[in-house]
This record gives C-alpha cells, structure tokens and sequence, in this order.
C-alpha cells in the first residue's frame, strides 16, 4: 500500500515537473525582448547584394515572381509580413529588415523550448544567450533578407515535431496514463504533428530551402505511428502542411496563373541547379566544396577562429570543443538525441548536395548551439560540481564564452550598420561628382 502511495506522489510530481507556469516563461519573454533591442540598436542601413534590390522592388515597385521582384518563388510570407511594415514605414529597406529582426528574435522562444526539453533549463538559458550573441545570426537580421526571418519558422516547426514525438515515448505519456487519459495524449500528438506541418508550410514560402526538413516531419511522424495509426498521422500532418503551403502558394497561382508559375519554376530550377548557383551538380572542385562548407559552418556560423579572423576567436573555438567532445562522450543515445540527428543528417545532405552558401548553413547554427550548451552543461556535471569553487569556475568560463562572441558579434554588426558597401560607396560618388547628362553607366 506505501509503495502504491508512493508511486503516486512520484508520478504526479514528475507530472508537474513537465509544466511550466506563467512564470517559467518569464526567462524565454526576457531572452526575446533583450535579441530584439539588440538587433534594433544596431539596424541595418544598406543593401549590398542583388536579392536585397530584387526584395526592395518587391516592395516599392510592385510584387512581381515574373520579372524577379523577388526571383521565384517570390518569398511570398516573408514579403507579406516586410510589405505590412512597409505600409506602416514608407521605406523598403527598413521593412524587409525589421521583419528579419522581429521574427528571428521571436525565434529565442522555441529555441528556449526546444533545448529545456530535450536537455536542461540551464542549457536553455545558455543556448538562448548564445543565439543572441552569434555573429551570423546578428548580421543576418541586420539585412534585408528573409535568412534570420525563416529561423523562426524553422525552430519553431522542428520544436512542434518534437513534442509530437515526446509525447509518443517521453514522460507526458506516463502522466496521461497515470490519469486514463492516454488517448488525449495521442490527440496531443497529433496537434503538434499538424502545428508543425503548418509552420514548415509556411516556412517554405520564405525559403524552398526548408523542403530538408520534410524527412525530420516524417521521422516524427513515425514515431507518432507507434501509437496512431497512420491515416490519422497522414490526415493531420499532411493537412497541417497543405494549409501552410497553400497559404502562399495559392496566392501565386490566382496571382500569375499555374502555367505561368510552373514555367517560372522550370527556368529558375534550371538556373538555380544545372546552370548556376549552389548545388554540387555547378561544382567543379568537391573537396573545395566540402571545405567551404565546414569554413562556412565553424567559422561564419559558430564564429570560431580561422587565418583571416581576429584573435579573441580563439577562447570560443577552445570552449566550443570542449563542450563537443564533453556532449558526444557523456549525453545519453535516446529518443531525445535520435530525434535531433533526424535533423542534422537530412539539412547536412541538403547542403551538401544542393545549396552551400553561407545563408543555408546558417539554419544549423541555432541547434548546434543547443549541443554546444548541452555539452557545457554535461563537462560542468562531471568535471566540475562536486569540486570546490566548481560552479565559480564554470560562470567564468561560460561568461568569457558569451563576452568574447558578444565583442566580436559587435565589431561585425557595427561595419554592417555604419560602413557604405563598396557598390552604394560607387554609385554615391558618381552622383555626387558627376552631372547626370553627361554620365553613362556600364553593366
């Protein structure tokens, strides 16, 4: 009878240990608002790539897939949301970059949430407080791109994906159970399945880049099938995913009629990845290829130290393996890990094979500093709380690791925010020195 009472007690504690109050929130909300301020403080000015023109006539001159104003598939929610800014602000430059700054702050939410779940609280502040000092990440919501403003969706549809899969295996389950509620649990399922489906659908009308996340939605929802059956999996998930694509995707075939899209598509694949652009198939070197990507990912992304980066690098770079090596030799293979490898191997294969620039590496970095965070959390478990002055030491180490990101992410969004591109430096000089009738431009 007291082993009966006690697993009660144990069980409906455990429960409440998986609910957050209003107040478990009150970190994440803090976390966003202080990304938020930070990008604002230091918003960018210019455009300095063709994309950013293409983004920028969207706006001002009209939205037009057609004539690339943007090129296809014409980021129509990303568009949408820099368009009601632009309404609001008259300026096309600062719309298209307050929604980057806006949505990718939101994006400290689900990250917060993603990492308290898989991991820890303590690795959820850490990982948070990293994402918000990552150079790539700040200088990407300084542009008038739509990069950092897709990270939002990205996170927050893996997250979905996650509890659709934790409350399959993980402790919510036990709980339901414990209650005879197992079946709500596996409507709950169901909900995130969809909730994800819709996010990633929407996420592929800011970048098609996202269609690598197709396989982690369909390992989720195969471990959904081990306790739902799978027309219901492929009703809700589909269902969810089919909103969120035709959200904007019908708006382009009202819009431009499906033969002219489809014609669009043709020519832009054709470009994209047969004549041009990033995939392996317009690669001449492959072992230059796959070095780029690794400069791109440990150097642009995770901002450690390279020949051609500042010195201070090299306090992050040392603590970043550490915390690599401490991950991959302490954190436990489960459903929790497994499900974070149903990301990294399908978006590493797409980059890969299909689309290496910097931009598309960059939507690793938010989970690798999950594991990076982990694995700080994990070195200081088994190396250093049982010690005398373990947890000093560990404050020091995590404070040197957050300033050192924080001054270097400064230097680079400051040259971002105060320094002209050498284009707009030209095209300045030439209108402030030359008379118009008397000057020609050559393209």
């Amino acid at each position: 009878m007291q082993a009966t009472v006690n697993y009660s007690e144990l069980t409906k504690t455990h429960c409440q240990t998986k609910t957050v109050s209003l107040r478990g929130y009150l970190v994440p909300i803090a976390a966003v608002c202080v990304c938020l301020i930070t990008r604002v403080l230091f918003f960018g000015k210019y455009i300095d790539e063709w994309d950013s023109v293409n983004f920028a006539f969207g706006l001002s001159k009209g939205y037009d897939i057609l004539h690339d104003q943007p090129h296809f598939p014409g980021y129509p929610v990303y568009m949408f949301v820099s368009w009601m800014w632009y309404r609001i602000s008259g300026s096309d430059i600062q719309a298209l970059i307050f929604s980057g700054v806006l949505f990718s702050s939101f994006a400290v939410f689900p990250l917060y949430e993603l990492a308290r779940r898989v991991f820890s609280k303590e690795a959820a502040i850490l990982a948070s407080m990293l994402y918000i000092v990552n150079p790539q990440v700040w200088l990407q919501a300084e542009k008038p791109l739509s990069d950092a403003f897709g990270l939002f969706f990205v996170i927050t549809a893996v997250s979905f994906f996650y509890l659709a899969v934790e409350h399959t295996h993980g402790t919510q389950r036990n709980c339901f159970q414990a209650h005879g509620k197992a079946k709500d649990d596996d409507k709950i399922s169901l909900w995130y399945l969809a909730w994800g489906g819709l996010l990633l659908g929407l996420g592929l009308g800011v970048r098609v880049t996202y269609l690598a996340l197709i396989p982690t939605m369909a390992y989720a929802a195969f471990q959904v099938n081990k306790r739902v059956s799978g027309k219901k999996i492929t009703l809700w998930g589909g269902t969810g995913l089919a909103i969120g694509v035709f959200l904007w995707l019908g708006y382009l075939l009202v819009q431009f009629t499906p033969y002219k899209v489809y014609r669009k598509l043709l020519s832009h694949a054709d470009y994209h990845f047969c004549r041009e652009g990033n995939s392996i198939l317009t690669t001449d070197d492959y072992s230059e290829r796959f070095f780029d990507i690794f400069h791109n990912l440990s150097a642009h992304s995770l901002g450690t130290w390279w020949a051609d980066t500042p010195l201070l690098r090299i306090i992050p770079t040392i603590i970043i393996v550490v915390a690599l090596v401490c991950f991959f030799i302490h954190e436990k293979w489960n459903f929790k890990t497994r499900f974070l490898l149903a990301f990294f191997i399908p978006y590493s294969f797409w980059i890969a094979f299909v689309q290496d620039a910097i931009r598309q590496i960059m939507v690793l970095a938010p989970f690798l500093l999950i594991i990076i965070s982990a694995g700080l959390m994990s070195g200081f478990t088994h190396y250093l709380k049982d010690k005398k002055q373990g947890s000093l030491v560990f404050l020091v180490v995590v404070s040197v690791f957050v300033i050192t990101l924080a001054i270097d992410s400064l230097r680079i969004v400051s040259i971002n925010r105060n320094e002209e591109p050498p284009s707009v430096s030209t095209i300045n000089y030439i209108t402030k020195n030359y008379e118009r009738d008397d000057t020609k431009f050559y393209c």
